[in-house]
């Protein structure tokens, strides 16, 4: 076993995002931090601004090095994520690492993965292992009603940046010192020269504690649905919106919508449908409410167009709730067809407004194929992403380098 440190394997983890008890992506460096601790000599890097909480809930004692930036921008700025600091971070990591790995140590660079964001750990002498990457997904303005000359223009610059991925010498330097690449899509894995594949390995960073949670019994009749998540252009909020009131028109019936979560659309879209009784909004809620709605719904609604594996996903299955989504980017690995109501998107808006309303009714004509929808996704979720389950695919990759 790893943990009797055969071939004397050492793993430096490297998690900007490392924050327990906070659910999504920002948990996910500690999660996996505390399922390799198990098994492996682990040292984890992350933020500094991580240490008091982590200090609080590490039981494992695990061997942490808490970092700020120590050149050019030493204190990240309030509020949004910072590129530019994260990017100064990561120098901070590699000036750290260099001092300490080995030619025969691992670094694993986890969180935030983005197969763009510039870092400097493949200039370090050990065997280096990045991702789950994203970076290769992007807003289609074409999936979005009324995109603005802004969501345009953002979508038509990834899309240059990523058809530089495969003629661009930085990159090909990067994969070649890579010895194994994770991605969390199919449209990453795409981007990557096809010389590199043999390396490249595709699942989603997500995981859940599967054994936290208990099936939620259902009638399996429509009539509360519920989406989550930030209010962001390319989660499609307005598009949840048309599709159920289609899923009314179609039905006959007044049925409810609960959208939790806040962002920069929340205020327009809450003035849109203020007059509506049957839409909720109930703004960013702490995360024990979020079962609660969901324990409560009927189904799980979701137009996002751009996902890298999103946790809300994860939490409507262990609540026994049937997803609803388009079937695009990180929802092409989860959930499967076989696990959710799912149409692919095309340009046609309108077209897939109906048609996914309209495999939503039909769907729910049959309480068989809802339940054998949602048993499908939970045996998904345990077979590959429950948190123990991803971190023995880590062991595993780790092996097979040493």
């Amino acid at each position: 076993m790893i943990k009797e440190r055969e071939n004397n394997l050492k793993l430096y983890l490297v998690v900007y995002s490392c924050e327990p008890n906070q659910g999504g992506e920002h948990e996910v460096g500690w999660k996996v931090a505390n399922e390799l601790a198990n098994v492996c000599d682990l040292t984890v890097i992350t933020r500094k601004a991580n240490q008091k909480l982590i200090e609080e809930f590490d039981k494992q004692k695990i061997d942490f090095i808490f970092l700020e930036n120590e050149t050019f921008i030493q204190m990240k700025p309030k509020g949004k994520f910072s590129y530019l600091y994260y990017i100064f971070w990561q120098l901070t990591v590699f000036n750290v690492l260099r001092k300490k790995v080995s030619k025969e140590d691992i670094v694993h660079y986890l969180t935030f993965g983005n197969i763009h964001l510039p870092h400097f750990l493949f200039l370090l002498k050990s065997k280096l292992i990045i991702g789950p990457m994203g970076g290769g997904s992007v807003i289609k303005a074409s999936l979005i009603r009324n995109p603005s000359i802004y969501t345009k223009l953002k979508s038509a610059i990834y899309g240059f940046i990523n058809y530089t991925v495969k003629i661009n010498p930085i990159y090909y330097f990067l994969f070649s010192k890579c010895s194994k690449i994770i991605l969390r899509t199919n449209e990453t894995l795409n981007i990557i020269p096809k010389f590199f594949h043999e390396k490249c390995i595709v699942f989603l960073e997500t995981g859940i504690d599967f054994v936290e949670t208990q099936t939620v019994n259902k009638n399996r009749k429509l009539n509360e649905i519920v989406t989550t998540g930030r209010l962001i252009k390319s989660k499609n909020i307005d598009q949840v919106i048309e599709v159920f009131f289609k899923i009314c028109e179609i039905k006959k019936e007044s049925l409810k919508l609960t959208i939790v979560g806040d962002g920069p659309m929340r205020s327009f879209l809450e003035k849109k449908y203020s007059s509506i009784d049957n839409i909720v909004f109930l703004g960013k809620v702490p995360h024990k409410t979020v079962y609660e709605v969901l324990k409560k719904a009927d189904l799980f609604l979701f137009c996002s167009i751009k996902e890298g594996g999103s946790h809300s996903l994860f939490e409507a299955t262990m609540c026994n709730v049937p997803i609803a989504c388009y079937n695009i980017s990180g929802m092409q690995e989860f959930p499967k067809m076989d696990s959710a109501i799912k149409i692919t998107p095309t340009k046609n808006i309108d077209n897939n407004i109906y048609s996914l309303a309209k495999k939503i009714n039909d769907s729910f004509q049959s309480k068989e194929m809802i339940n054998l929808l949602c048993e499908n996704g939970k045996k998904d979720i345990k077979t590959n992403y429950s948190w123990k389950r991803l971190t023995e695919k880590y062991i595993n990759i780790y092996k097979s380098i040493i």
